[in-house]
């Protein structure tokens, strides 16, 4: 087994979690909130009062109570997981009420830094409220020891999404879902947790000739839908390819809708011939790709590393030959790299393996251990596997007619 030296991870900017109280965000944010300007003092002497909310407020000429501050922007998580915008909210003085914290910032474990709290009080009046905490921006990312029994979530039933081949967890829209199908439609369909569809988005001018496997996964613009064409089921082809379109904004109430989206595009080839592949990594620390070949019932796999070159053609490296599947288990058929960076999923029609690290270790470790079989249901050809974001369980299905999507717990 050969394995090639990773790149640094970015793992552990997933880890953190909130206070609900006034506190900073993942990437060091402050909350921080300036009083407003005390009032000038009215006829009658009473409190001057807050000035309107802002950095620098001019002086009250009633002496009346200020207003409350305002919400705090949410951060949005940056390229490297930092903490979204801290949001300030507003000073009131002179019994002014509290300042509303800013919501957390969207995106894998990073949240956004919460907003400021309430007012201060102005010179000469009352001190306002103590804000109220700011909402987080997500769960800390953890792993599971084990794992529960498999449950129906629940079931497809429009005709459309039957050979489904992938899934995944949205990180832009919570209780949404991703789906693919097979072979040869440049499009992604978003449902909800209940597998009912909310959105056909189709890749505007794309053409592939074997979608298999997908992640959702960070990028340029903040979270997307990466989409593998690395299918050889349909005879010999020279070049294989990733794309991947930004998240679009998905409500999991919303009527089935459809859309175009843009997309980029990166191709690959093999440097030993070409290969038959079903299942995609995005490692979550340094966005590097990797697939995992399909091979015959009972013949290992092997894995590929393709450092990100979009918009060109690159070649992939061979960095490790897998333990499994095993003798009498079915190929290789979907991947999906844990959020936290500790490990990744791979299943096969009947099994699901995964090899576990520690959060913080090179995500290339990963491909050294020995793997654990974890629970899965029983699915008409099982094809697809995804981790939840905050890493606590992780949802399957299959490429049947109207199948049904499964998911698995922590206990």
């Amino acid at each position: 087994m050969v394995v090639a030296s990773p790149g640094m991870p970015r793992v552990g900017l997933w880890l953190c979690s909130f206070a609900l109280a006034a506190a900073s965000g993942c990437g060091g944010g402050t909350a921080k909130t300036d009083a407003g300007a005390s009032g000038g003092a009215g006829t009658s002497g009473s409190a001057g009062t807050s000035a309107s909310a802002g950095t620098t407020g001019g002086a009250g000429t009633t002496g009346g109570a200020g207003p409350s501050g305002s919400a705090g922007t949410v951060g949005g998580a940056g390229t490297t997981g930092g903490s979204g915008t801290t949001g300030g909210g507003r000073g009131g003085v002179a019994g002014g009420s509290a300042g509303t914290m800013g919501a957390g910032g969207r995106g894998g474990a990073a949240g956004g830094t919460a907003g400021s709290a309430g007012g201060n009080a102005g010179r000469g009046g009352i001190a306002g409220t103590a804000g109220l905490a700011g909402t987080g921006g997500g769960a800390a990312c953890t792993a599971c020891a084990s794992y529960g029994t498999p449950e129906p979530a629940g079931q497809i039933t429009v005709a459309a999404l039957n050979t489904l081949s992938g899934i995944g967890v949205s990180k832009r829209n919570p209780g949404v879902l991703y789906v693919h199908k097979d072979m040869t439609q440049p499009a992604f369909f978003a449902v909800s947790e209940t597998a009912t569809l909310l959105g056909t988005y189709t890749l505007q001018g794309a053409t592939v000739v074997d979608l298999e496997d997908m992640a959702v996964a960070h990028c340029p613009s903040g979270s997307c839908v990466y989409l593998a064409d690395i299918g050889g089921n349909l005879g010999s082809r020279a070049e294989f390819a990733v794309l991947r379109a930004p998240e679009p904004a998905v409500s999991p109430t919303q009527a089935a809708t459809t859309a175009n989206v843009s997309f980029e595009r990166m191709a690959f080839s093999y440097p030993d011939g070409q290969h038959n592949a079903e299942s995609l990594l995005v490692d979550p620390g340094s966005d590097t790709l990797y697939v995992i070949t399909k091979l015959a019932a009972g013949q290992a796999s092997a894995v590929y590393r393709i450092a990100p070159a979009w918009g060109s053609t690159t070649a992939a490296q061979k960095i490790a030959d897998l333990p499994v599947p095993r003798a009498g288990d079915q190929p290789a058929t979907s991947a999906n790299a844990h959020p936290c960076g500790a490990g990744f999923l791979l299943r096969t029609n009947n099994t699901l393996y995964e090899f576990r690290i520690a959060v913080g270790a090179a995500f290339e470790d990963a491909f050294k251990v020995a793997p654990v079989t974890v629970p899965v249901a029983t699915e008409p050809q099982g094809e697809a596997v995804a981790y939840r974001q905050d890493g606590r369980g992780y949802v399957t299905t299959g490429e049947g007619s109207m199948p049904v999507i499964n998911r698995v717990s922590c206990p």
